[in-house]
């Protein structure tokens, strides 16, 4: 008679009972479902490019290539003999017809120009105003002295008549005929008095039209001349210097530079295999961890999923084959004191490996998940 080996028969319920327990803890352990990508640091603001608004010749070039600037400091000087030459000439050309306004307004209100705020400043212009008026005043002196001198008469004339009618020496026909004379003779002096003001208010409007023409062209002017020097538009470091060379030529809208912001953060782009989009959403965690770190010294980011492109894109890589993707953007969220890397040690252009967390599924899902796709493979098969 023969009996089993107890210890074989303890081995084997003791190492069903290990995988009921195993089987047990897979069925219960969860760990998390991710998404893996590949990405990179990007600035939360966009790149800045710094562009020559009128163009000109580079007379100085105060930065370099990886400086760091901050928002106004000025990157570059541009001759600015032409652009201060072009003020010079419209302001002159307007203080000439402001001038010109004075003496125009005197003219037309009959009174005395005065031309003391210029007097200093342009004296030149002023001296020839000033002949033009008396010039005017001459003129309209002399044709009024005559037409003057007609009223006298006619005024004379009629008085005679009228004394004469009244002696019943001349007919009313004849007293009616100097009486239009008098009045014949007041209204062309009148007529040229007023022809003068008449003059001289259209020449004024004439003058206001210019005024502001030329004022027009001034800020112009004023605004090529600011633009000779280059200033930075926001805090940041000097990328891509286009020209670094003295006397260089930038033509309207030529790129100088490009300017990465410093300020406004960073974020995460990256780039989504499209077999996994179905399993993405916006908000979803996400795990950061900079290639440019050891993650098992400096750990990693928080982050979360702020944006997904709304269709594929392709771009060629560098091995001339052509890559579809979805376009990503991942939000670092406010680290804890905890972290190793702080905010300042990130920097634009460092690659990085996320993992979005989708979900979490229990050991045993995945385990099952390989044989139920062969299984269902398998049956879908003649």
């Amino acid at each position: 008679m023969s009996h089993s080996n107890p210890p074989l028969r303890f081995t084997g319920i003791y190492l069903l009972f290990l995988l009921i327990l195993i089987v047990a803890w897979a069925a219960w352990f969860e760990i998390d479902q991710m998404v893996r990508a590949q990405g990179q640091v990007i600035p939360q603001d966009k790149t800045q490019v710094i562009q020559a608004a009128d163009g000109g010749v580079i007379k100085e070039l105060r930065v370099s290539e990886g400086e760091t600037v901050t928002k106004g400091q000025v990157l570059a000087v541009l001759e600015s003999d032409r652009a201060l030459a072009g003020v010079e000439e419209i302001s002159n050309r307007i203080a000439g017809f402001q001038i010109s306004r004075i003496r125009a307004q005197a003219e037309a209100m009959g009174t005395v120009p005065k031309f003391a705020q210029f007097s200093k400043s342009h004296a030149d212009l002023v001296a020839s105003q000033q002949a033009l008026y008396l010039q005017n005043q001459a003129a309209l002196l002399k044709e009024t002295e005559a037409l003057t001198e007609q009223v006298r008469l006619a005024h004379s004339e009629f008085e005679l008549t009228q004394r004469l009618h009244d002696n019943g020496d001349v007919s009313r026909i004849e007293l009616m005929r100097t009486q239009r004379g008098l009045v014949d003779a007041r209204q062309k002096l009148h007529a040229v008095q007023e022809k003068y003001k008449s003059d001289a208010r259209r020449e004024l409007a004439k003058i206001e039209e210019e005024v502001t023409s030329q004022r027009s062209k001034l800020q112009e002017r004023a605004s090529i001349l600011d633009h000779t020097e280059i200033q930075a538009s926001l805090d940041g470091v000097v990328k891509s210097l286009r020209i670094n060379t003295l006397g260089g030529v930038l033509r309207n809208g030529d790129e100088l530079m490009q300017i990465s912001p410093t300020t406004g953060g960073y974020i995460i782009e990256a780039k989504i295999n499209p077999a996994d989009i179905g399993q993405l959403q916006l908000g979803l965690p996400v795990t950061v961890r900079l290639d440019a770190f050891d993650y098992s010294i400096y750990g990693s980011l928080e982050g979360r999923l702020t944006y997904l492109s709304s269709d594929t894109l392709t771009e060629q890589g560098p091995d001339g084959k052509y890559q579809t993707y979805y376009r990503a953007k991942v939000e670092l969220l406010a680290q804890d004191a905890v972290r190793r890397i702080r905010s300042s040690d990130i920097k634009a252009g460092m690659t990085a490996t996320l993992d979005v967390k989708t979900g979490r599924r229990t050991v045993l899902a995945f385990m099952m998940k390989p044989i139920s796709r062969a299984f269902e493979g398998a049956l879908g098969q003649r």
